[in-house]
């Protein structure tokens, strides 16, 4: 993908774990602020990325990036593995970045650990046309079979995307359990297409939401992508009734922690992972259908975050923020200058 080499590349291979630090930080911050208690992502720097997110008390998934041209990565993916797993917030996971980036002994490799350790596999699947036409060139199959033909595709698979697929990859997709992570803005902003999510939905496939990060979305506001994925899905679908406000609060939220495997509700012995929201807001007003208003009206509002049972923000103030602020702002200009 041009925008990865040409772009986020090249400033990447200038991070240093300062820059990662104030970077989560940021982040975390933002998510926090939309109410997101917990995340998944893959990156450099992990260690550093699971401190500071530890630091600003939010759940995540974590998987140090694997790619076939630094081979290091696997030993270090291992060893983070081993560091963290068991901890109360932070749950490794294996990270074998996508299909063209990893060769077939690397994403067995990623298997196999996923196995051994009982820990997740994050992927990015199907993303692009270019990356489905390489592949059914490549090896006659599509990136789903092709992972389907490693044995990769299980309930412990987050598929990151899936934009470009066969009615048989759906079926797959299916059948094997896989969660796949929709992420509206990215793909749109990407011009990568739009995912077939009514059709994954139909077909029994647990589908989640996701921001696929900043940098390409441009922010994380989860309630900004229910919007956009519902209605994505009404006009790829011709039909208005596609994607209601439950579906899409459903994918938001329930769907996201039955990927996690974590335990969810409001019940005993569920997780205190919570957010609250003023509804005393004039885009929440007249207050009816408060599905209808979360998924399509909301713009601001979330006043308590609590993760763990410990509140991370509380009527809107989140302790420590202005200086994450100033040093993520100072970690920017340097990369840049």
């Amino acid at each position: 993908m041009p925008w990865l080499q040409e772009k986020i590349w090249p400033l990447e291979a200038k991070l240093t774990a300062e820059d990662i630090h104030w970077g989560v930080k940021l982040g975390c911050l933002e998510m926090i602020r939309f109410g997101i208690t917990c995340y998944n992502d893959m990156y450099y720097f992990m260690d550093e990325t699971a401190k500071a997110t530890k630091q600003m008390g939010l759940r995540a998934f974590l998987s140090g990036v694997v790619f076939d041209s630094r081979p290091e990565f696997k030993a270090e993916a291992e060893s983070f593995i081993k560091r963290w797993k068991g901890d109360e917030l932070i749950c490794p996971a294996v990270g074998p970045h996508a299909i063209y980036t990893c060769s077939e002994e690397t994403l067995a490799w990623a298997r196999d650990t996923s196995e051994k350790n009982g820990i997740k596999i994050h992927i990015h699947l199907s993303e692009t046309r270019g990356e489905f036409d390489d592949s059914v060139k490549k090896r006659g199959k599509s990136p789903v079979q092709y992972l389907d033909s490693l044995g990769l595709l299980s309930s412990r698979l987050l598929a990151a995307h899936c934009v470009w697929l066969t009615e048989n990859d759906i079926r797959l997709l299916a059948n094997r359990r896989v969660n796949v992570i929709h992420c509206p803005v990215s793909n749109l902003k990407l011009a990568a297409g739009i995912a077939p999510v009514d059709r994954l939905m139909a077909a029994g496939v647990n589908v989640c939401l996701g921001t696929d990060g900043a940098s390409s979305n441009n922010n994380l506001d989860l309630f900004e992508e229910m919007k956009m994925a519902a209605i994505l899905q009404k006009n790829a679908c011709s039909r208005p009734e596609a994607m209601t406000a439950k579906d899409i609060w459903t994918i938001a939220t329930e769907n996201g922690y039955q990927a996690t495997g974590l335990a969810l509700g409001l019940a005993e012995g569920a997780l205190a992972d919570l957010s609250l929201i003023d509804l005393r807001k004039p885009w929440l007003t007249p207050f009816s259908n408060i599905l209808s208003l979360l998924a399509y009206s909301m713009v601001d509002g979330v006043d308590t975050t609590i993760v763990n049972g410990k509140v991370l923000m509380k009527d809107g103030k989140i302790p420590g923020e202005p200086e994450i602020l100033v040093r993520a702002q100072e970690r920017f200009e340097r990369l840049t200058s």
